[in-house]
């Protein structure tokens, strides 16, 4: 019985030692996607890249996702929109880890080839 108090006792200490305050973390409610075009397609299709400020209404090539949450905001074939376009600005400012885009800076994103 004393090693369980113990152990309680350690896990309250990391808790309070480690634990984020839930103030600055993202919140977000879902966006609906606007798939465009079959992912596969587009991620192996005819792209280019463009000015993240250019990317408005263009369907995208590439996955972007932040971690926390850990869930995608944008994938290949989707519609990117202004509501997107905003919460990746948002997402960079409160410091979240950026995956999935071939600019690590999100200067750019990948686009389909307008015409396609």
């Amino acid at each position: 019985m004393l090693e369980i108090e113990r152990l309680i006792s350690a896990l309250a200490e990391i808790k309070r030692l480690y634990s984020k305050s839930p103030v600055g973390m993202l919140k977000q409610e879902y966006m609906e996607p606007f798939v465009k075009m079959p992912p596969q397609k587009a991620f192996y299709g005819p792209k280019e890249t463009v000015d993240i400020l250019n990317a408005q209404h263009r369907i995208s090539a590439e996955f972007v996702m932040s971690y926390p949450p850990g869930i995608p905001i944008l994938a290949p074939g989707e519609l990117i929109t202004p509501e997107i376009l905003q919460y990746i600005h948002y997402a960079k400012e409160k410091g979240c880890l950026l995956t999935g885009p071939q600019s690590l800076d999100l200067q750019t994103l990948e686009v389909i080839m307008e015409g396609v």
